[in-house]
């Protein structure tokens, strides 16, 4: 089995080019599933070019796209289940300024609609009004007076009552629920966020109108505390908690329950920062495939056995150097499915 650190010495990018046959390596704006045996880098200058390069994924006159902070995690992450359920992109914006890469994007695309998750805080109203110039058809605001009524409504805008599973995560920290937000995004269920010693009212009076047949805890309990356990326990009829010792075992963890037949798409970005993975999350949720949070500069030893695990045909990095570097890049191409 691979160690938890990747070593300088490991095939690079460039090296992975010409020495590896059959394994292609793609470009930005290629989709993962073109051709089996392709490990792509979907990456900008960039947080906001990279949410633009990961649109490039969706067409042309796409019926709506979602609009959220790319400097706060918390609305993006309620935001991917539904725009995974709705193959909708996530594009990433400045609180006072749209992006220029950003807005390019959404001239591309020519969205029907456009939703914007989060309040005037997050995506201010001068973005807002630059937004409304950029679709034909409505611009809306999917909004509350805090992020876990934020969460709630978003919820209660896409998903009717009954559905299988709820999953909850943390509004405090953002690696579970970024493994989490494809899950949910794969099985038609909301992300709702907690805190962590104690469940929020707007969450409780959605869980209220969902009547969910199970809960889905994401994250350990340092995260989503017992008592905020138990508390969900009233609201559906089970409660079930996926976790690990740390944020990668737990990417692995929510990997391995959501998707026990294997994966023939991965999808991978940096469990250190929250970025990325959001751009990847609905595309991931999409296609059905999980999210996988890697280390920087390594592959931490329960991110090797899941991949080995999944087996897939294609792995895509979301995201630059800086947060999964040639080195990693590199090595991801042993986890490819063969050809054989």
């Amino acid at each position: 089995m691979r160690t938890n650190t990747v070593g300088v010495g490991l095939l690079s990018a460039m090296a992975l080019v010409v020495g590896l046959g059959s394994v292609s390596v793609a470009t930005a704006d290629t989709s993962p599933d073109d051709r089996a045996g392709v490990l792509v880098r979907w990456e900008g200058h960039d947080r906001y070019q990279v949410s633009a390069r990961v649109s490039n994924q969706y067409p042309v006159g796409i019926a709506r796209i979602f609009v959220a902070s790319g400097e706060v995690f918390t609305d993006a992450l309620s935001g991917a289940p539904i725009a995974a359920r709705q193959s909708a992109p996530i594009l990433l914006t400045r609180s006072a300024s749209l992006p220029k890469t950003v807005r390019d994007a959404i001239v591309r695309l020519k969205p029907g609609s456009i939703v914007v998750l989060g309040g005037p805080a997050s995506v201010s109203p001068e973005v807002y009004a630059e937004l409304a110039t950029l679709t034909t058809g409505s611009v809306s605001r999917w909004s509350g007076p805090d992020r876990y009524s934020a969460s709630a409504a978003m919820s209660a805008a896409t998903f009717a009552p009954g559905p299988n599973r709820v999953f909850v995560a943390s509004g405090l920290t953002f690696p579970d629920a970024l493994s989490g937000a494809p899950a949910a995004g794969a099985q038609g269920g909301p992300v709702l966020l907690t805190r962590p010693d104690w469940l929020p009212s707007t969450i409780g009076t959605e869980l209220q109108r969902l009547r969910a047949n199970e809960v889905v805890v994401l994250g350990g309990s340092a995260t989503v505390g017992t008592g905020v356990e138990g508390q969900l326990g009233t609201y559906a009829g089970a409660v079930t908690r996926w976790s690990g010792s740390d944020r990668f075992a737990t990417s692995a963890a929510i990997s391995k329950a959501a998707f026990p037949n294997g994966a023939d798409a991965v999808f991978i970005s940096s469990g250190r920062v929250f970025p990325d993975a959001l751009s990847a999350a609905p595309i991931a949720g999409m296609k059905k495939a999980p999210l996988l949070l890697l280390d920087t500069n390594s592959i931490p030893a329960v991110i090797d056995a899941e991949l080995r695990r999944l087996n897939p045909n294609s792995i895509t990095v979301v995201g630059g150097r800086a947060t999964v570097t040639d080195e990693v890049f590199g090595v991801l191409s042993d986890y490819l499915r063969s050809a054989d």
